[in-house]
């Protein structure tokens, strides 16, 4: 078993990079065929315009940040300065960004405009992705210090709200098995990383400490990286421990194809979907699904 680790991500750059194209490209495509002012079911309170908007300030958010080879902290716009974790929360602070941003719904009324904005977003970050070498020096919220943060990110913040659209869009998500594992690995391991905390959603103080356990397991393996994760709730903090074997006992345990995994542990899919299994504890799984996810 392997617990919470910072190690280099599982995928090359280029896959990664790969891959954001790709979910970019799909998630325009869907955004083409919903009325820009439709409700987003798995983001309530937003429209398509607003994940759209919002999908495109994510990634403009990267750019800044690598093409700068920003050292420090940028707000998301690139225009305040501060810490991760003073004054507002992370949510609260991607929520405002998202109203600044209604200036463009105009231009986004064309469903071509629409896709060509979303596009050409995740194109300047490949390309600033690409240009910066892996030896030099880029904040990050946690683990290494360089690039090797932003392209992992982006595939999982891009995938998780292209399953949003494909939802309204009335399409099947079905990523690549080790795409999809290497999202989930990514948002669950977060939870174990003290310095990811300002990120996550504010309930997350309140998660159990009492060394509750959960279990989140994929019907597949991936060739890349770990398909099943225990997340323990310790008094010190959460601990999270990856590739754990099978017969390993916990209050609550998930077991779900790939994609339902990912849409389960990013809150998109609620366990009572037939579509999985679950063991044990419910109500615990319910109560951290609902704290700990943003």
């Amino acid at each position: 078993m392997l617990m919470t680790t910072l190690n280099s991500p599982p995928l090359p750059v280029h896959r990664y990079t790969t891959e954001l194209r790709r979910e970019t490209a799909r998630f325009a495509e869907a955004a083409r065929t919903v009325p820009l002012t439709e409700p987003v079911p798995t983001c309530p309170g937003w429209t398509l315009g607003d994940l759209v908007r919002h999908v495109r300030q994510g990634h403009d958010w990267a750019t800044t940040i690598l093409a700068t080879r920003s050292t420090e902290f940028i707000l998301p716009g690139g225009d305040l300065a501060g810490s991760p974790d003073e004054d507002k929360s992370w949510t609260e602070r991607v929520a405002e960004l998202g109203a600044r941003g209604g200036a463009q719904e105009g231009r986004l009324a064309d469903p071509e405009l629409r896709a060509r904005f979303v596009v050409e977003g995740a194109d300047r970050l490949v390309e600033a992705i690409d240009g910066v070498g892996p030896e030099v020096p880029v904040w990050a919220p946690h683990g290494r210090q360089n690039k090797e943060f932003w392209p992992r990110w982006a595939v999982f913040e891009t995938a998780v709200h292209r399953a949003d659209v494909y939802g309204m869009a009335g399409l099947p998500f079905t990523p690549a098995t080790e795409v999809a594992l290497d999202c989930a690995d990514f948002c669950l391991v977060a939870f174990g990383v003290p310095e990811a905390r300002p990120f996550l959603s504010p309930l997350f103080a309140e998660v159990p400490r009492g060394g509750q356990t959960l279990c989140f397991r994929s019907t597949r393996e991936s060739a890349y990286g770990p398909s099943s994760w225990l997340v323990t709730c310790a008094a010190g903090g959460v601990e999270v421990t990856r590739e754990v074997a099978a017969g390993t006992r916990a209050d609550a345990t998930v077991i779900a194809e790939p994609a339902d995994l990912l849409l389960v542990v990013k809150g998109r899919l609620r366990p009572s979907s037939p579509r999985m299994t679950v063991r044990g504890d419910r109500e615990l799984l319910d109560f951290w699904l609902s704290h700990a996810v943003s």
